[in-house]
């Protein structure tokens, strides 16, 4: 029986089909790797002795691309996704992954505000910990990084946002979507190594994406705000 299903998302990431290769042997029998591709037929062709399952990216978004291989997951307890372009280790995931099935939280993501200058950029570290500082404020959580890309959810908690269509704000999605339903997050420190090799395909700007997520935040808690308004003025004044 599969337990654990690993998603991760690619674009001609040059590693990702040894990192493939290293999920399946680190995690072994009770899970699978899914990899989401959006690259040329040509590319998936590298995946075909690594033993993880490749699907056609459907719909544009990272999110997109998670969201389709968990739909598609088997594992029974813990579904994970993880970057697979070098920059994070898969030990760090089978960590999070091990902590996440046995624990009290149902959402757990790796916190890099540890890692090199050479890794982040100081200015990007800064943008992230003002992302996260806002994000704790809004959705009353005490998380340090909320772009990781590795991570791992019970499959409880993915079933209920299963239906959820993604918009476009990276990992925060996933977070949002959680923790407004009542989930419990948390980070744990993870290592992050340099780029090597090709470039982030998240956006062309970070700092672009930095204020398109601060904005989807905003809506999302906005819209929750004024649902909970409304339901309180029905019960005040309705029949």
């Amino acid at each position: 029986m599969v337990e654990v299903s690993i998603v991760a998302p690619t674009m001609h990431e040059e590693r990702a089909p040894a990192i493939a290769r290293e999920i399946s042997r680190v995690f072994g029998e009770r899970a699978e790797v899914i990899i989401v591709d959006k690259s040329a037929p040509g590319y998936r062709k590298r995946f075909r002795k690594t033993g993880a399952r490749v699907m056609i990216q459907k719909a544009k978004g990272y999110e997109d691309a998670i969201m389709q291989g968990f739909r598609s997951a088997k594992g029974t307890r813990v579904l994970a996704s993880i970057d697979p372009d070098g920059t994070y280790f898969v030990k760090d995931l089978k960590r999070i992954v091990e902590e996440c099935d046995s624990g009290n939280y149902d959402f757990i993501s790796g916190d890099r505000s540890g890692c090199s200058d050479e890794a982040m950029l100081p200015h990007l570290k800064f943008g992230n910990k003002v992302m996260a500082l806002i994000f704790d404020i809004l959705f009353l959580q005490r998380m340090a990084d909320v772009f990781s890309g590795s991570f791992a959810m019970k499959r409880s908690a993915f079933d209920a946002i299963k239906h959820v269509k993604p918009y476009h704000a990276g990992t925060i999605f996933f977070e949002m979507e959680l923790a407004k339903r009542g989930f419990r997050l948390k980070n744990m420190r993870i290592s992050y190594e340099p780029r090597v090799g090709t470039k982030s395909k998240l956006a062309k700007s970070k700092v672009v994406y930095g204020f398109k997520t601060f904005r989807e935040m905003l809506k999302v808690r906005g819209r929750e705000t004024r649902l909970l308004l409304a339901d309180m003025f029905r019960g005040r004044f309705g029949k």
